[in-house]
């Protein structure tokens, strides 16, 4: 998908989401995909929409209800868009916007972040859904976290495979208990995830898969395992507040960024 439709979309469900006959402004789209934060790009973009009949733009004057045009004939195209405006998805276009957020998903769905988090509390399964979410949200990837995958069927479809073509891993190990080893006491992960991370080490060592590795680690938790052979770059955490945070910056940084499409 080009940058300039990728910014059509981003009009698209940011007017869908904030309802009918809300004002919004040029700078509410200056971080939306495809944009770079340029005031003539996004500009461009309402104008070629509205030329092709996808949406509607006015402006309330007063209590008056003035078209684009109108405004634009008498003070210029500068001044509609300099301030808040209203846009409308007219009959026309809603057929064109669907079809490119099916286009939109149908390109997600083919590259994965694998999200590994535990589910044994609530706490636990609405982080891993935040992590995708904040994917799906942030990146032209589709989060993938895994609720109830547990037969051996699953595994091989789905979890297997996920990991297998992911453009990403995020691993989040929570507390699960003290084990007693040679008269020592230590604090263990989930087994689970810490065998999800260990496929994705083989795809990136032995299989020489390339894509970007992240593990959040909570206080206390003793390294073992395939971990005590890895560099994964383990980011302390006390609450899964704390993980979401920095996730969500770290994607919209660019310290995490799924792998490009071959």
């Amino acid at each position: 998908m080009h940058d300039s439709e990728k910014l059509e979309l981003a009009i698209y469900k940011y007017v869908k989401s904030a309802g009918v006959a809300r004002s919004v402004s040029i700078s509410d789209f200056v971080n939306a995909p495809g944009s770079s934060g340029d005031f003539a790009l996004i500009v461009q973009r309402f104008k070629d929409l509205r030329d092709r009949g996808c949406i509607g733009l006015y402006k309330y004057l007063g209590s008056s209800r003035v078209l684009y045009q109108s405004v634009v004939s008498l003070e210029g195209e500068n001044t509609f868009f300099s301030g808040h405006f209203v846009v409308e998805i007219e009959p026309g276009g809603r057929k064109f916007f669907e079809e490119l957020e099916a286009r939109d998903q149908r390109g997600k769905q083919s590259r994965l972040v694998f999200i590994s988090c535990g589910q044994y509390s609530d706490k636990e399964k609405a982080l891993g859904k935040s992590l995708a979410a904040a994917v799906d949200e942030l990146t032209p990837c589709k989060g993938y976290f895994a609720e109830n995958q547990n037969s051996a069927d699953n595994l091989s479809r789905h979890i297997f495979s996920a990991i297998d073509e992911c453009a990403g891993f995020v691993a989040v190990l929570h507390h699960r208990g003290d084990v007693t080893l040679g008269g020592n006491r230590h604090v263990r992960a989930s087994v689970w995830v810490e065998q999800e991370i260990a496929i994705a080490s083989f795809l990136t060592q032995i299989r020489k898969r390339s894509f970007p590795v992240l593990c959040y680690i909570q206080k206390g938790i003793t390294i073992e395992g395939v971990r005590t052979l890895l560099l994964t770059n383990g980011n302390m955490f006390n609450e899964e507040s704390e993980v979401l945070k920095d996730f969500r910056e770290r994607l919209k940084n660019g310290t995490f960024k799924p792998a490009a499409e071959d």
